[in-house]
């Protein structure tokens, strides 16, 4: 079953986030695209402090294994760093 995976970040200045997940999601997730990958998109808040990382995948397995990957690591670590707080859900495709 196909997932959808947000990881909602806030920050007071969330453009360092904002630079580093387009920056992972051109180096690693668009020119070699994982397996079980299916694309992703980057929203920022209008209310200028959140940033979501929307990333959908054919099953959580997939997702799994990208997350225990050394790239998807370094990358949530830093934008943890220069967020005040974050939450991360995964939800089923319907349609």
């Amino acid at each position: 079953m196909a997932i959808a995976y947000l990881i909602t970040y806030e920050a007071s200045d969330p453009d360092t986030i904002v630079q580093q997940l387009k920056a992972y999601k051109e180096r690693e997730l668009d020119r070699s695209p994982p397996k079980g990958y299916l694309g992703a998109r980057i929203l920022e808040g209008t209310d200028g402090k959140t940033v979501t990382f929307l990333t959908e995948w054919e099953s959580e397995e997939k997702l799994e294994d990208t997350r225990d990957s050394a790239p998807w690591e370094a990358c949530m670590d830093l934008n943890e760093t220069f967020s005040d707080s974050n939450k991360a859900l995964t939800f089923k495709m319907i349609s």
